[in-house]
């Protein structure tokens, strides 16, 4: 037999190698099966085929079924490093492989080489392949740098699942839970700080949550970052970050691997100190989810939360008890898990104090160069998805101006005492970002009464440059690219029919800008029963993306506009639809609290109109109704209001609308 001091032995490589064999042959067909085979399928199916070509994809091979060429590249990696170290955890099979004379780093070495192998062997051959077809698949096209990009990429994360599987086996026995432990490592970190973050916004007024959390599981998590490769290639830092990660765990690997105690073939998880992380560090996941189900799910109090944050600590300690164990007969260590708890009120003392500071922090307005408030996280995040941001003006949402900082300033100094004690299901988000002119970003979000949050911003609503920030028609980049638009009518449930015409689009679109500056912004406005209905553009012919804006019945130049260039949008907002017309007095805000809870029910049900609680005058002429309805001589706010019942076309349940009239 070969000397332990040579690097290589054939033998060993090959003892390996056979042992995975079947798994590569099957790795291989797939591959075949999902690209080679799959763009010859494309060509036969004729609407398959012409999607393809009016479809714009930066890299075609990534485009057609990356779906489950990822899932392969999760699957197969994984089993194959299973299989190449299970010999550890067999103490027949650990003793004679042990008993060779190779040092535990040439063993290694064997290990990886032969599942690199197997793995990579089924991925090159699938790329010669598709170099050979690459001219029989014609007008379907990719380049050879296409080719090489999908071949980089897919050899990494296939080599990455390995290596990472077979660190993992290093440390854990069973296999199940060896295969298990390789996703919930890739998972664990992103996933502990995200539940932590969910948890720590009960207790830290302000806490941006939602930013936070999107932001660490959509790029701290690698199998959900991987997944996204098509729309999202990876940058040249996060490779950088990737291949360094790679190199450490292999690194690492090799020197776990030379300690680890070959009698250790018995044990769940190997090393004592990693044991007692592993439970310690699980237990604190199952405390957070516990007290994040009782607190989020069932809506319990604060008592409950932390009644859920013992229940979830203690079964979460006593399940992981039983695994390392291994035997339901469980002997259970108290003071492994009294230690826990002290170790968990010693952190909260940090926590406490690094909290008061965060809820308190308000940047100085020198500080500051651009400002968003809104009610979700991002700018528009709901409206330029992954893939349009191009179609987004740069900083769009965000506001420069030292009156518009200083305002939004004061409002963040209310939102702190506002957002106490105001549950999500009670309040309306707001969340608010300051652009520092250091390049840092700071974020807080609130959930505030819907009241409270409309008496706040007043003023903020008549900010023209806080309502151009908080329109979405006011944020895109290419108006010109606007291919066609669409409308529904609030007040019939009927959709409006298609435009296309440039000048008609642009006519309606010039006369919302119009409106919108004249009036106050529609984000945080208490006067949401006065919208008559929407307007859809539609821009971009590929990545093709919809822009929504809300149309109110005192917008003069839009009505006017949607009647004069949509084909049967004379009916838009038209008397002839209502059913029940009130001209209705609230002097108060606390009378047209009562109107709209009168309105509007918690039961849904329609109210009975006789028993309106407030002084009102019905209408029953529909020319009178028809001058009512003029916008010229409606406004946002009056103590005189217009309360409409429309007509029931097709709606579910009843349709109201109260806009105030002119005084």
């Amino acid at each position: 037999m070969k000397s332990g001091i040579l690097s290589f032995n054939k033998g060993l490589f090959m003892q390996h190698s056979r042992s995975v064999l079947w798994i590569s042959i099957f790795f291989l067909l797939s591959q075949v099966i999902l690209l080679p085979l799959g763009l010859m399928m494309v060509l036969r199916d004729e609407r398959e085929y012409e999607y393809f070509l009016q479809t714009d994809y930066r890299n075609v091979l990534f485009a057609f079924t990356y779906a489950f060429q990822y899932l392969s590249y999760l699957v197969f990696p994984v089993i194959t490093g299973i299989v190449l170290t299970s010999y550890m955890t067999k103490k027949g099979s650990s003793d004679f492989m042990h008993s060779l004379p190779f040092k535990r780093g040439t063993q290694l070495m064997h290990v990886y080489a032969s599942g690199i192998v197997s793995l990579a062997v089924p991925i090159l051959i699938n790329a010669v392949l598709l170099l050979m077809i690459r001219s029989f698949i014609k007008p379907l096209t990719y380049s050879i740098g296409h080719l090489f990009e999908w071949l980089g990429v897919s050899l990494f994360i296939t080599l990455f699942m390995f290596i990472v599987t077979v660190m993992i086996g290093l440390f854990i026995g069973p296999a199940l839970l060896q295969g298990i432990m390789v996703y919930g490592i890739l998972v664990l970190p992103a996933g502990l700080i995200s539940v932590t973050l969910y948890n720590a916004r009960y207790f830290v007024n302000g806490l941006a949550v939602d930013s936070y959390t999107s932001k660490v599981m959509t790029d701290g998590i690698f199998l959900i970052r991987a997944g996204e490769y098509v729309n999202r290639p990876f940058s040249g830092i996060e490779w950088a970050i990737y291949l360094v990660l790679a190199a450490v765990i292999v690194a690492v690997s090799f020197y776990v691997y030379k300690v680890r105690p070959a009698e250790a073939v018995d044990e769940a998880i190997v090393f004592p100190f990693f044991r007692w992380a592993f439970i310690f560090v699980l237990t604190y996941a199952a405390m957070l989810i516990g007290g994040l189900y009782f607190s989020q799910f069932l809506g319990g109090s604060l008592t409950w939360t932390i009644i859920g944050y013992v229940i979830g600590a203690f079964a979460g300690y006593t399940l992981l008890q039983m695994i390392v164990q291994k035997s339901l007969r469980l002997v259970w260590p108290w003071k492994g898990f009294v230690f826990y708890v002290l170790a968990i009120l010693v952190l909260l003392i940090p926590g406490t104090i690094a909290a008061k500071a965060y809820e308190k922090a308000i940047p100085e307005a020198k500080e500051v160069e651009k400002v968003y408030i809104g009610d979700s996280g991002e700018p528009f995040e709901n409206v330029f998805y992954t893939g349009v941001e191009e179609l987004k003006k740069t900083d769009a949402g965000f506001m420069k101006g030292a009156d518009s900082i200083n305002e939004v300033r004061s409002i963040h100094a209310q939102l702190i005492d506002a957002g106490v004690g105001v549950s999500d299901y009670e309040g309306y988000q707001v969340s608010v970002t300051y652009g520092l002119k250091d390049g840092s970003r700071m974020q807080r979000q609130y959930t505030v009464s819907m009241d409270e949050l409309g008496r706040i911003t007043e003023d903020l609503r008549k900010n023209v440059e806080f309502i151009k920030a908080s329109n979405p028609l006011f944020a895109i980049a290419t108006p010109e690219k606007m291919t066609y638009l669409s409308g529904y009518d609030s007040t019939t449930g009927r959709q409006l029919a298609n435009v296309a015409g440039k000048e008609d689009i642009e006519a309606i679109r010039s006369a919302m800008e119009k409106d919108t500056l004249s009036g106050e912004a529609d984000q945080f406005s208490l006067n949401g029963g006065a919208s008559a209905g929407t307007i859809e553009f539609w821009i971009g012919k590929e990545n093709q993306m919809q822009v929504s804006v809300n149309v109110n019945l005192d917008d003069e130049h839009t009505i006017q506009a949607i009647r004069e260039h949509v084909p049967g949008g004379e009916s838009f907002a038209s008397a002839t639809n209502v059913e029940k017309a009130f001209i209705v007095t609230a002097e108060t805000e606390e009378q047209k609290k009562e109107l709209s809870d009168f309105i509007w029910p918690d039961n849904g049900d329609e109210p009975k109109w006789s028993d309106m609680p407030l002084p009102y005058e019905q209408v029953n002429d529909t020319a009178k109704i028809k001058q009512l309805l003029d916008p010229a001589g409606l406004t946002e706010d009056s103590s005189r209001l217009l309360v409409l019942k429309w007509q029931e076309n097709g709606h579910i349940g009843y349709t109201v609308s109260v806009v105030g009239l002119k005084e």
